[in-house]
């Protein structure tokens, strides 16, 4: 059967799985026959590269640094087929995880950090859908702003229409400009290159202690309960604790935010600004949390203006 060269197919149907183990590149010994179970070799005019499980190439002696995780695109691709690579590569790239890409004559194989492989199944599978995330970039601004206003044109609070600008407008415009902005946690969802989703996270501080405060947060309504929101806490919460951050807090749902690990942010030693928040205001420990963070808990500076 012929592979598949329609790239909009090539997405939709790529189904990546994880291989069991580790995998890891290693150089051939030059002169050695080959032994053991090799998954793929290179050869180049520096010698030969090998592919094969962390532990096959324990057991014969092989060096090696980086240990990766194995994805098999199971659709059918032709070698032929254009985009693909590119395509899988660049929203892999935006969320920071490297790639290197093994072609068969009839899958598409990646081998990328194994520590990273969840996140790059979840990043994938967005893929499929034609959901990319990626950082901000200034020019994205006029659209993420209209994209704010359409989502909280409605007020989540008392369901009624808004008058005028909503007020998250404001501050997302003023957040933009603020000496608490983090460009790495401004980061938008993107279908068919519109803007569709778009979640910032600023500099905040419990006492002394750095910490993110998340919001706003916003999906343009047609599309809203498809997991672009999910998408986007999830993708805050890896580059938060892959930045080494101790933990993020937001003001929610408690119903809603539980489901990413939020806790109320008192039974952490974290108060809100307004008492009355109480179990709305929730807070994520990232693993760089440590015991002795408490205090009252201070958003960005725009906050304060509201």
């Amino acid at each position: 059967m012929a592979g598949e060269t329609d790239l909009d197919t090539l997405l939709e149907s790529m189904h990546p799985m994880v291989r069991d183990g580790d995998y890891v590149y290693a150089l051939w010994p030059h002169g050695k026959p080959l032994e053991g179970d090799i998954e793929a070799a290179v050869r180049e005019a520096e010698g030969l590269t090998v592919v094969l499980r962390r532990e096959e190439a324990d057991k014969l002696g092989l060096s090696y640094d980086f240990v990766a995780a194995w994805i098999t695109l199971q659709i059918h691709s032709a070698l032929e087929a254009v985009g693909l690579t590119a395509a899988v590569s660049a929203a892999l790239t935006h969320v920071g995880i490297s790639c290197n890409v093994l072609a068969g004559f009839h899958h598409d194989h990646l081998l990328v950090p194994a520590a990273d492989s969840g996140r790059a199944l979840e990043i994938l599978n967005l893929l499929g859908r034609g959901i990319v995330l990626r950082s901000e970039q200034p020019q994205d601004r006029p659209d993420i702003l209209e994209l704010t206003a359409r989502a909280f044109s409605v007020s989540p609070v008392t369901g009624q229409p808004v008058k005028g600008e909503p007020v998250e407008v404001k501050l997302l415009r003023e957040l933009f400009d603020s000496a608490e902005y983090i460009p790495g946690f401004s980061i938008v969802a993107e279908i068919g290159g519109d803007i569709v989703g778009h979640v910032i996270s600023t500099r905040a501080w419990a006492g002394d202690d750095p910490l993110l405060g998340l919001g706003p947060i916003g999906v343009a309504p047609t599309l809203q309960r498809r997991g672009i929101g999910s998408a986007l806490m999830k993708e805050t919460a890896a580059r938060a604790a892959a930045a080494g951050e101790r933990g993020i807090a937001l003001l929610g749902s408690p119903a809603y935010y539980a489901r990413f690990g939020y806790v109320p942010a008192a039974s952490l030693g974290v108060l809100p600004p307004e008492a009355a928040w109480g179990s709305h205001f929730q807070l994520l420990a990232l693993p760089g949390w440590r015991d002795g963070v408490k205090g009252t808990f201070r958003y960005a500076a725009p906050f304060e203006r509201l």
